[in-house]
């Protein structure tokens, strides 16, 4: 039995419930991880994942550090690798790379708090210029967001709902990943 260490069944279910509900919603949901993967932060990778990685060290009130490697899969697939120390991955913070402009990591009073640099829940989508599949991997879990799998979701949940299809088939794959961790 797998555990859902990050509340993700929910995530994914509220998402299509809202797509299944507005199939305009998906169309905007896709644009918008489109736009930012594809167009404002494509050349961002490096310095999103580096921020992501001082926040953390920050959260945790730790030094930060952070590796960046570039491996490749059994099958020769590149594979950035992106290591860093600092506060573990959390609920709150899947919620957050699942979503857009909907930063956990808002300034709170107190000096873990300070000097945080993400704040604006764009910055992750930046992955989706180097990827189709994202792993994050942390000590608490970890959570996969994959084109395939939102395809594979899509494809059941438009079943029953010819509007839906339409708009998973004019999309011709152009879905959005990072909303169904």
């Amino acid at each position: 039995m797998t555990v859902d260490a990050f509340d993700t069944a929910r995530l994914r279910a509220a998402v299509l419930t809202a797509w299944r509900s507005s199939p305009a919603r998906l169309r905007e949901d896709a644009n918008t991880e489109e736009d930012h993967a594809r167009g404002y932060y494509r050349d961002r990778v490096v310095v999103e994942l580096a921020q992501n990685a001082a926040d953390a060290a920050t959260r945790a009130g730790v030094p930060g550090r952070l590796l960046l490697r570039l491996d490749h899969a059994d099958d020769g697939t590149a594979v950035l690798v992106a290591a860093n120390t600092g506060a573990p991955l959390d609920s709150a913070g899947v919620a957050s790379l699942s979503s857009m402009r909907a930063s956990a990591k808002r300034p709170e009073a107190g000096p873990a708090h300070t000097g945080v640099v993400g704040r604006f829940g764009v910055g992750f989508a930046a992955v989706r210029a180097v990827s189709d599949e994202v792993d994050v991997l942390s000590t608490s879990g970890g959570v996969r967001f994959s084109l395939a799998d939102t395809r594979s979701a899509l494809t059941a949940a438009a079943q029953a709902l010819p509007e839906l299809a339409q708009e998973v088939r004019r999309r011709d794959g152009s879905l959005p990943a990072l909303r169904l961790p």
